[in-house]
């Protein structure tokens, strides 16, 4: 820090004397009738359990405060918050500090006036409008929240969800009452961890999320982890590589230093990436009592990773200590012999604490108990080399998510539910999944007619298509690689989609059979003419006539999906390359039609569409 000030042109006796200058200041400007000492905003926001909603001890012991300064008539340093964070931080204030210390690291040349405000009720506005603004920009529709599930960081969400209830919700064999309330908050927080603040990879992500929602709100959790998120290497890996180095450091800070304990984990595999698991991905939770894991948790979030492993390192030298032989036999069993000590008597937290800081009774035992953070980042750079060269190219699962869609003028109505848009995500070829829908028409705004469905496409390239079919509660549609305009011609490509969106949401891409096509070059007359006929139905993609659109056709000049002039009746039947079932329904080939909607498609991460410039050329020819 006193680098950091150095570079800022402040040097510490200077920052502490203007720390108390302004602190002079701000308590004479408080202690008006308008604001006095006792002014609410003034104070710490307290621990809530958003998780679970347990029940959190509010009571402050002496030597902690309840607003700014932290510590009153202390030496309110870094390192005197450091060591007060050693000892706990008492439960009520852990919302505050925790915030206050993650944007300490995140933040260095801030004020420390301004950092301490993120802790008081003076910012909770604030951080509940930015969260808001979030959750607006993500969930559109209230559908959309209900949909959303919990991003794949490195481990399948089902398994987190899991793993979230069995090992945070659950207390005495019995999940608590808030379960689904607490897992939507959790879904809600790394939904919008993953979609706005860009992370892909971070298998430590979900319980740390968990942790912090145990006492804060979603709106601070969140911005904990943005804060986090901008000072990534001083707390959690963000890519497969940097997790693999994190884990092999940690096993060769542990040959080091612990050789005995590191041979013994060696042996049954608990020092691989994978057997490292309970720390490197589960944070501590399988292994240590909970109070516990929330005492590392008060530590790590002013030091960051280095607490994972000087900690992690002499929890596993004690605990093995008392393990019995057939805990030596697996990764597995060994971890369970963890925990088995660690929720013992013998385990000592505290005791455990002191001697991994370098005491040694009462007394200071040394100032280099642990490396320093710079040797450990040097080991974790040289890893990175041997992580590039075992690290599987395993393709990054997609989060399933609904297309958003933009709200305008006109409401939507066939495409407002989230579901119907999940589908729609599912059925768009890969290139379009990243893109948001605009309603650029609809029968019941515009008129139903051909000439006005051709206008307000004219601008637009990929579009999807809604159908309602009347009486049936279905909404059938089509998906558009081309501008619908009025042509003699058949226009389009093998990415048009036919689908059904419901009931039962099917989709028919196009698929072009090779083998047939192949037939061409060795038949006779008869069956060249049928063949040809069949080949050239396999190719209409797009109809567009003064009297009707269609997409696909068969040998019998039936369509795939038809909507006459009028746009009150259509049809639908087998065609050629989509192979598609009639989606109204097989004992409804003809159908009355209800709402037509059409959208195109807008780029996610900017709202342009994703059509590129107008072609002012198209059409010359036709």
């Amino acid at each position: 820090m006193n680098y950091i000030r150095k570079l800022a042109g402040i040097e510490p006796k200077e920052q502490e004397e203007s720390w108390r200058v302004k602190l002079a200041a701000s308590s004479a400007n408080v202690n008006t009738p308008d604001e006095p000492d006792n002014f609410p905003l003034r104070f710490y926001i307290l621990s809530f359990d958003t998780l679970c909603g347990r029940v959190i001890d509010q009571k402050l012991p002496p030597g902690w405060s309840e607003k700014p300064p932290l510590f009153p008539g202390q030496n309110d340093s870094e390192r005197q918050l450091k060591a007060m964070c050693r000892g706990g931080i008492p439960p009520a204030l852990r919302s505050a500090v925790w915030l206050t210390s993650v944007v300490r690291v995140a933040r260095p040349l801030q004020s420390k006036e301004e950092t301490d405000e993120f802790g008081t009720l003076a910012k909770v506005q604030v951080l509940e409008y930015g969260w808001n603004c979030v959750l607006d920009g993500l969930f559109p529709d209230e559908s959309d929240k209900e949909a959303a599930t919990i991003p794949d960081f490195g481990v399948e969400s089902q398994e987190v969800r899991e793993s979230i209830v069995q090992d945070h919700m659950t207390e005495n064999g019995k999940i608590c009452d808030k379960k689904e309330s607490g897992l939507k908050s959790l879904t809600l927080v790394l939904y919008a961890t993953k979609e706005y603040l860009g992370i892909e990879y971070c298998p430590l992500l979900p319980d740390l999320t968990a942790l912090f929602l145990s006492v804060m709100p979603e709106s601070n959790a969140y911005a904990c982890i943005r804060e986090m998120s901008n000072s990534s290497t001083f707390y959690f890996p963000m890519s497969k590589i940097e997790h693999l180095s994190w884990c092999k450091t940690f096993g060769d800070l542990m040959r080091k230093m612990y050789p005995q304990t590191a041979l013994a984990m060696a042996r049954c595999g608990a020092l691989t990436p994978e057997g490292l698991d309970p720390i490197f991905r589960r944070f501590f939770v399988t292994i240590l009592k909970r109070e516990h894991v929330l005492r590392i948790i008060d530590i790590y979030t002013i030091e960051g990773y280095k607490v994972i492993f000087r900690l992690g390192t002499i929890i596993l030298c004690l605990t093995h200590a008392y393990m019995v032989p057939y805990e030596l036999g697996s990764a597995d069993a060994f971890w369970k012999g963890v925990k088995r000590v660690a929720h013992s008597d013998v385990f000592l937290f505290d005791t455990l604490v002191k001697q991994a800081y370098g005491f040694n009774g009462k007394k200071y035992r040394s100032r280099r108990s642990f490396p320093r953070r710079i040797f450990i980042q040097r080991i974790m750079s040289y890893n990175e080399k041997w992580a590039e060269n075992i690290a599987t190219d395993s393709v990054m699962l997609l989060t399933h998510k609904p297309l958003g869609f933009v709200e305008g003028d006109i409401p939507i109505v066939l495409a407002k539910n989230a579901a119907e848009r999940l589908s729609l995500a599912e059925f768009l070829p890969f290139s379009y999944k990243a893109t948001k829908l605009e309603l650029i028409y609809s029968s019941n705004v515009h008129g139903r007619s051909l000439e006005m469905f051709y206008k307000r496409c004219a601008r637009a390239k990929h579009t999807i298509t809604l159908v309602e079919v009347l009486n049936t509660g279905a909404t059938i549609g089509m998906f558009a690689t081309d501008t619908w305009h009025k042509t003699s011609k058949v226009y389009g490509d093998g990415e048009c989609v036919l689908f059904r969106l419901k009931p039962d949401p099917v989709c028919f891409p196009w698929v072009h059979d090779i083998t047939k096509s192949m037939r061409l070059l060795n038949v006779d007359v008869d069956e060249s003419t049928s063949s040809m006929r069949n080949e050239v139905a396999l190719k209409q993609f797009m109809i567009s006539r003064g009297d009707f659109i269609s997409m696909g056709s068969n040998e019998d000049g039936q369509s795939g999906l038809r909507l006459d002039d009028d746009l009150s009746k259509g049809s639908s039947a087998k065609a050629r390359g989509f192979n598609n079932e009639p989606l109204a329904g097989a004992d409804l080939p003809e159908f009355d039609v209800g709402l037509v909607e059409v959208y195109h498609l807008l780029r996610e991460f900017d709202g342009k569409a994703i059509d590129g410039e107008e072609d002012l050329w198209k059409g010359m020819f036709d």
